[in-house]
């Protein structure tokens, strides 16, 4: 079961946000999200409710208690501006074949509706379930390359996708699962094999899936 430390900095990463820049929309001081993530001081209530309400996410989840994230309307994501395609599924698991057909269309919040390049992937299995749960939807920005330690949807092979933490190393790259099974392990790709994959996206949203 994941800490309220780690659940704090896994959320604030998916987010892109910095300790300062989440210090700032919760009201504390920096130092104060660094002792959190260090596990060595515990939030107040209210300090709670204004971090789930951030997130999108309840408290339970927010403190370890819960292992499926629950998803709340928050100002954030209540107003619905804009479509972006779903272009089908994504493992989060073993790297498998990328189904391109477009399933649907799906509403995005405003404060991303001012980004380009924005698709969603249907995601498929537990290997990410501690950001994302299976069945939910990846929301992504298309780039070409990603920051060490940002989640991304990575191509191997040419035509094989998976969704994963990513990670350069001396001698190439580490795609890192994000899941409470312990069955995932980390994919390693060596450098003489990094021509064989590509990034296509960055994660920057999730949301739960209609029915299609």
């Amino acid at each position: 079961m994941a800490t309220f430390g780690e659940r704090l900095r896994e959320l604030r990463k998916v987010a892109r946000l910095t300790q300062k820049e989440l210090a700032h929309a919760a009201g504390v001081a920096e130092s104060t999200i660094s002792m959190y993530e260090m596990e060595r001081r515990e939030p107040d209530f209210e300090t709670l409710e204004v971090l789930s309400d951030y997130f999108n996410v309840d408290v339970g989840f927010l403190l370890g208690r819960d292992e499926t994230i629950t998803y709340i309307p928050n100002s954030h994501t209540s107003v619905m501006v804009s479509k972006i395609p779903v272009y089908g599924k994504i493992p989060a698991g073993q790297p498998n074949e990328a189904i391109e057909n477009i399933l649907d269309h799906i509403e995005i919040p405003s404060w991303l509706a001012g980004r380009t390049g924005l698709f969603g992937l249907m995601v498929v299995g537990d290997s990410m379930n501690k950001v994302i749960p299976d069945g939910y939807i990846a929301v992504l920005q298309k780039t070409h390359t990603l920051e060490d330690g940002s989640i991304g949807a990575i191509l191997v092979n040419g035509f094989d996708a998976t969704l994963k933490r990513y990670y350069r190393i001396k001698d190439g790259v580490v795609l890192e699962p994000l899941s409470y099974n312990p069955e995932h392990q980390a994919i390693i790709i060596k450098e003489n094999d990094q021509e064989n994959i590509s990034v296509i996206g960055k994660l920057v949203w999730s949301c739960a899936a209609k029915s299609f």
